[in-house]
């Protein structure tokens, strides 16, 4: 309490008294010009012809006067500050604080000022006619180092290799005692290896940035060394992931030395000299052209402070251009986990309410443009021009859990903004970010050109309750992003819990990852309670729609789902049912669903749980009328109580070709109850140049890439004679070898050749199917055939097993055991039924046939043979599983819970053709 009392005593000290402003005051109205100095009163646009007053010269200095002019007058009076047509260079970062509240900074009517964070670069010669030098002696005088370089205000490259595309990451590190960091990261977050003449010990190697791409993120990392004859380099800072989490080829690329600088459109800076070299794009002439380098990392900070009832209020900036504003590099170098959450922005504001950003640009910045992050309450972001980021356009919110409701930010209206061009310096920057904040609109905002998602909403991965719901995500148009740099990404991401929260008459189109994972409207992790309603989305690789596994009760309906590459829908089935009605889901390729939720599927319908509602939707594939819902016909999906009502006809778009996707009369969508939707309304609105913006900037023609083929079966044959003893199989994947037990090739036995594959199990595992082993064939269809040599010694229990991808046991297709804890003989069973018996510590040879079919699986044939006897035909057995179609796995599993020894050999699966069955 006295720490409140004690501001609220500096504020009647220093004339704060912007909380006292009425309607209807006295406004007070000061100019700024190029022209100006700051000596003067500011109350006039131009100066006299006496030159003794005029306009001010800074926004400081117009700052400050209001402060002056409203503690001599104790009074809060509103001001405007008009600044004229020009360029004001900000040498600190502009900030307002809670008395500066009620002012509004505008352009002066017809004129454009531009608030500069950089520094003009002149006096460029060149020995070569190739490469240009410029000295910049504050770089050297003042130890600055800028990161980026403008030419005629076009962003340019720092210098870099490979050019273009990435280098790839050859391997992991190997183990190094005595570590930058003493060995407290794991070395694969903190050193990789790459391949030979990729990175070299280059001079001055702590200025070097390495650029890892991670899936959705990228990291930016500071070299500590390189160790050449291990082609090892360490960082002086861990990566936010593990390098080759996603498997090998992950890329990167190299920034900042001079022996890159190679290429047109380059530059380096050369801390030491002062010296910045430029080589030139065909066409340039650096005798007259302009080249600005950031000097400022921040532009602009609102700061309140929401605890103290300190706010800015009432802010106004319009017409205004903010330009040129750098970004930094810590010395540990930085990584984020997703989104590039922890970096600032050019623009940033705590404790701020009614603040209003209009008809302003922010450009030429190397964070986000815009950050209300704590305590932002019922401000308006519209009709600006926010593009050519390091990271991305704009967030509302924080990442972590608010103390109390006083400090989200809420209630703010994010509207006809034009957010295009982000993710030079971080990849993994997007369009617009909300989190830990609600009852924000978010509207008819143009969003497009950044390397990963076009909005990100929600930052919780479970079902907690946060401050991220009753958000309003309406009539935007957002396109073309991910680019092909990142993947696991969307056109609007969202996370987490957020009742109230709607996604409605936006249009989303042309989303392409790098490899993998670009969706439309992307719900992750536990998704829920959203209403998802008058959505147009085509033209992504991964679909239109992806629910994850964890999302519930939320509603899908009246959407259009058209083009995608690989599949149409990610649907979730979870024990809070979603809803999926009244949507037109049109494609061309590629399957319906992705194949890997039909494992949930099975897996709710097998524990009886409802599977949500899915009805009224409308079905369309013109290039094969006869979809497949997952591999059942309509008429069996539809038996399983989803789609009663639903149609697999076509809907009569207007032009599905040229993404006209309105209803033409008779189609069948409209007697289903779907409500056409109006486009026209969505995205920019106002003036007609403003309108047609974003048409103007051109994107090449989207064509759909080929859907992924199949995989391939893979054929087994192995007899391990190539494998050395010792080795694990090859083309197997082994599991268990733990507390001895092992499994690997061996010459103590063989049914041919010299080699064999020697199972031992031990007492003692966790799991008694441990340890194991199987294979990846991949068959989908026709006769299939398994055949392999066993030799059992006493005390042995083995089975092999085929299954498909679905939920365990449904999956399961022929299964065989072997049981030789008893007796001098083994048992051989299928299922729990016995059918046979096999000697010990002699090769027996083993034929498992079956016929793969998609509507059901058909009855299996067993053939056993012991040498010098007839082979023993078991045949009509049917498989355990219900749900058993495809050939996905085969594995031979040793269920012992003692010491136990068998060995295998000759291993082969292979499609029978042209083949009777034996």
């Amino acid at each position: 309490m006295q720490h409140r009392k004690l501001w609220i005593v500096l504020v009647l000290a220093t004339g704060n008294f912007a909380c006292l402003a009425a309607p209807g005051a006295e406004r007070l109205t000061l100019y700024v010009s190029t022209r100006g100095n700051d000596a003067w009163s500011g109350r006039l646009p131009d100066p006299n012809e006496a030159r003794t007053d005029g306009p001010l010269a800074t926004v400081f200095a117009a700052r400050d006067a209001v402060r002056r002019l409203r503690r001599a007058r104790r009074t809060g009076t509103p001001a405007v500050v008009l600044l004229r047509g020009g360029t004001y260079a900000l040498e600190r970062t502009f900030v307002l604080t809670p008395r500066d509240s009620f002012v509004t900074y505008a352009a002066f009517p017809g004129e454009k000022p531009v608030l500069s964070g950089g520094r003009v670069v002149g006096g460029w010669s060149s020995a070569d006619g190739r490469v240009w030098h410029a000295r910049v002696p504050e770089v050297v005088r003042d130890n600055w180092t800028f990161r980026q370089l403008f030419v005629n205000g076009k962003r340019r490259t720092r210098a870099r290799s490979p050019n273009r595309g990435w280098f790839a990451i050859a391997g992991k590190a190997p183990p190094r005692p005595g570590s930058k960091d003493g060995g407290k990261t794991p070395r694969d977050r903190i050193a990789f290896k790459f391949r030979p003449g990729d990175i070299q010990p280059w001079p001055h190697l702590n200025e070097i940035n390495v650029v890892v791409y991670h899936s959705w993120e990228t990291s930016r990392l500071r070299i500590a060394s390189v160790d050449s004859s291990r082609s090892t380099v360490e960082f002086t800072g861990p990566a936010a992931w593990p390098f080759l989490r996603w498997g090998p080829g992950q890329r990167y690329y190299v920034e900042n030395f001079r022996a890159a600088l190679d290429a047109p459109g380059e530059w380096y800076l050369d801390r030491r000299t002062g010296v910045v070299m430029y080589y030139p794009l065909p066409g340039e002439d650096m005798r007259t052209a302009q080249v600005v380098a950031p000097r400022l990392t921040r532009l602009v900070s609102l700061e309140g402070d929401a605890e103290l009832g300190m706010w800015v209020e009432r802010v106004v900036f319009r017409g205004l251009a903010f330009r040129y504003e750098d970004w930094e590099l810590e010395p540990e170098g930085h990584s984020d986990h997703q989104a590039v959450s922890t970096a600032p922005a050019a623009i940033m504001a705590d404790g701020v309410r009614e603040c209003v950003i209009e008809n302003c640009e922010i450009a030429h910045v190397g964070h986000y443009g815009l950050w209300f992050r704590q305590a932002c309450k019922s401000n308006r972001i519209v009709h600006n021009r926010i593009h050519d980021m390091g990271i991305g356009g704009v967030r509302i919110g924080v990442t972590r859990g608010l103390r109390s409701e006083m400090f989200a930010s809420s209630a703010n209206v994010l509207d006809n903004n034009h957010i295009f061009d982000g993710g030079h310096v971080y990849a993994g920057g997007v369009g617009v970010w909300v989190a830990q904040s609600h009852h924000n609109i978010i509207s008819h905002n143009e969003i497009h050109d950044f390397n990963y998602s076009g909005m990100s909403i929600g930052w919780t991965w479970n079902d907690a309750p946060n401050a991220c719901h009753d958000n309003i995500i309406e009539y935007n148009h957002v396109h073309h992003v991910m680019n092909r740099q990142l993947n696991d990404g969307g056109a609007i991401y969202t996370l987490g819990t957020s009742p109230g929260s709607v996604i409605r008459n936006n249009v989303f189109h042309d989303i392409w990852p790098y490899s993998g994972i670009g969706w439309g409207i992307y719900l992750d992790a536990t998704t829920n309670q959203y209403l998802v309603e008058d959505n147009v989305v085509y033209n992504s690789l991964s679909g239109g729609l992806m629910k994850h596994n964890g999302g519930h009760e939320n509603v899908i309906r009246n959407n259009v789902f058209a083009f995608s590459a690989e599949q149409m829908l990610w649907p979730c089935w979870s024990p809070k049912p979603n809803r999926f009605e009244r949507n037109i889901v049109y494609f061309t390729q590629g399957d319906l669903f992705i194949p890997m939720a039909e494992r949930r599927l099975r897996a709710r319908r097998a524990a009886g749980e409802s599977l949500g509602i899915w009805d009224y939707n409308i079905y369309w594939n013109p290039n094969k009328p006869n979809i497949r819902f997952f591999r059942h016909t309509f008429p069996k999906w539809q038996a399983l109580g989803l789609d009663r009502h639903s149609v697999v006809a076509d809907p009569l778009f207007v032009d599905a070709a040229g993404y006209d996707f309105r209803l033409r009369p008779g189609s069948p969508a409209l007697r289903l109850g779907f409500k056409p939707i109006d486009v026209s309304r969505v995205g920019l609105y106002g003036e007609r140049e403003w309108v047609a913006e974003a048409t103007r900037i051109s994107h090449s023609p989207t064509k759909l890439p080929p859907p992924p083929l199949p995989p391939k079966p893979v054929p087994v044959d192995d007899g391990f004679e190539e494998a050395p003893v010792g080795a694990s199989p090859p083309g197997a994947t082994v599991s268990g070898e733990e507390k001895g037990a092992s499994i690997r090739v061996t010459d103590e036995q063989a049914a041919s050749g010299r080699h064999s594959l020697k199972f031992i199990d031990a007492a003692g595992l966790k799991n008694a199917w441990q340890p194991h082993m199987f294979y990846r064939p991949r068959f989908r269809q026709g006769r299939v055939r398994e055949s392999f040599d066993i030799l059992l010694e006493t005390g042995a229990l083995v089975f092999t097993e085929w299954r498909d991808s679905g939920p365990y046991p449904e999956n399961i297709g022929p299964s065989v055991t072997f049981d030789a804890r008893a007796g001098d003989r083994a048992t051989v069973s299928v299922g729990h039924t016995p059918v046979g018996v096999a000697p010990l510590k002699t090769w027996v040879h083993v034929e498992i046939e079956c016929a793969l079919d998609e509507r059901a699986p058909g009855p299996f044939t067993l053939r056993l043979t012991v040498p010098g006897a007839p082979p023993r035909i078991f045949r009509g057995i049917h498989p355990a599983g219900k749900e058993f179609r495809e050939l996905q796995w085969l594995g031979f599993v040793s269920n012992a819970t003692t010491r136990a020894v068998f060995y295998i050999d000759n291993v082969k699966v292979r499609r029978m053709t042209g083949e009777r069955e034996r």
